[in-house]
């Protein structure tokens, strides 16, 4: 199962390569509530094999600190000790088009 969230790119990690060739990349993306003043950040898990490592790259030359995005993601668990541990796997990351300020003309007219 997929979800979704939208929200600001506050935080890109260094590009790691594996000894396999996989590559990994954390972000993080903090979404503001602004009726309730919650901020709640998510840390978010890119791994891709090696023949998809462009799709890092492409990321981190897109994608800046500041960004509006909507992303989507799984998430993984692991039973490590007893204790379960959860992940965000980043499925897809999306600008989020942000709508032109309209000029107020002194009207009180909404268009």
């Amino acid at each position: 199962m997929n979800y979704k969230v939208k929200g600001t790119i506050t935080k890109i990690g260094e590009k790691k390569t594996l000894d396999n060739g996989a590559v990994v990349l954390d972000y993080v993306v903090i979404q503001s509530d602004e009726k309730n003043g919650y901020v709640t950040p998510y840390s978010f898990n890119m791994y891709n094999k090696e023949e998809y490592a462009e799709h890092v790259d492409n990321f981190i030359e897109y994608n800046k600190i500041g960004d509006e995005v909507e992303v989507e993601f799984s998430i993984r668990g692991n039973e490590y000790n007893g204790r379960v541990y959860n992940s965000l796997s980043h499925w897809r990351c999306d600008k989020v088009e942000q709508a032109a300020p309209v000029a107020d003309d002194g009207s009180g007219l909404p268009f």
